[in-house]
């Protein structure tokens, strides 16, 4: 006879271990950057935990290699394999470092706005913004959000989706930005990431404004990340907006996937 499992004693469960968890993170948390031993009676008062969690829970971390402890003063402190848990954040932030290099010299060559960004729920959060040297009045700095169908770069991250991923966001997408067009603008950029990499559109962030953007291929293990520029749209044709600033930005997200010796990198 199958076992019979109570649903709300699985929930408890995981509520359970959700709990244990903040608490072993807060515990890390009270670890000062000079990284000073601290007693169990320490963290307690640092954190607001009862001792006896405070024990259980630095026992537990001792173990796996969190932290070491000092016997003689029964203290504890963290462990060199904490670092291991900040690995994959160094790798984001690296990227960004040897972007902004790049992006920074398209940017005063050719006087357009490079921005990097991460999508973020309905937004695209603009992680390196490098303005040109012109009179272009782009309201943008690292940390901005952009509405995700108002840019090119949301809309190449849009076509940059699987089949069933585009959908789901989709439907995000109409729930909160129910005005016409925007089911045709994501297609239309969509498109063209398929034939040339690149999609280019006029921005509703600012009148008269171009915009193209691409998606990185850093691979997997980097995330999502989407290369665009802005530039007024005066100053390119549409036609000539495909040939030289869509081309263009495709040869400078190619320096930065070299500069980062990405395997994997396609689309080229």
């Amino acid at each position: 006879m199958a076992k019979y499992s109570d649903p709300s004693a699985d929930r408890h469960k995981d509520r359970d271990s959700i709990r244990v968890l903040a608490r072993g993170l807060s515990l890390l948390r009270a670890f000062r950057p000079r990284n000073a031993p601290l007693t169990n009676g320490e963290l307690s008062d640092a954190t607001g935990l009862p001792r006896p969690t405070v024990s259980r829970i630095t026992a537990t971390l001792l173990r796996l290699g969190y932290l070491e402890y000092f016997a003689e003063r029964a203290q504890y402190r963290l462990a060199p394999s904490v670092l291991t848990l900040g690995f994959g954040v160094l790798v984001t932030l690296d990227i960004r470092l040897r972007a902004r290099e790049r992006m920074r010299s398209f940017a005063d060559r050719e006087d357009v706005l490079v921005v990097l960004s991460v999508p973020d729920g309905m937004s695209m959060v603009c992680q390196v913004v490098c303005p040109g040297p012109g009179a272009l009045t782009v309201r943008l700095h690292d940390g901005s959000r952009v509405a995700l169908p108002h840019s090119a770069m949301g809309c190449a991250w849009f076509a940059s989706l699987e089949a069933s991923q585009r959908e789901a966001v989709w439907k995000q997408i109409k729930h909160q930005y129910p005005g016409r067009g925007v089911k045709s603008e994501l297609d239309a950029a969509a498109r063209q990431i398929e034939r040339s990499g690149f999609c280019i559109m006029v921005s509703k962030l600012e009148p008269d404004l171009l915009g193209a953007a691409t998606i990185m291929r850093l691979g997997a293990a980097f995330g999502p990340y989407v290369l665009g520029c802005a530039a007024p749209a005066f100053r390119y044709r549409r036609q000539q907006s495909r040939t030289e600033l869509g081309v263009k930005l495709m040869a400078l997200r190619r320096q930065i996937e070299d500069d980062m010796m990405i395997p994997d990198a396609v689309g080229r």
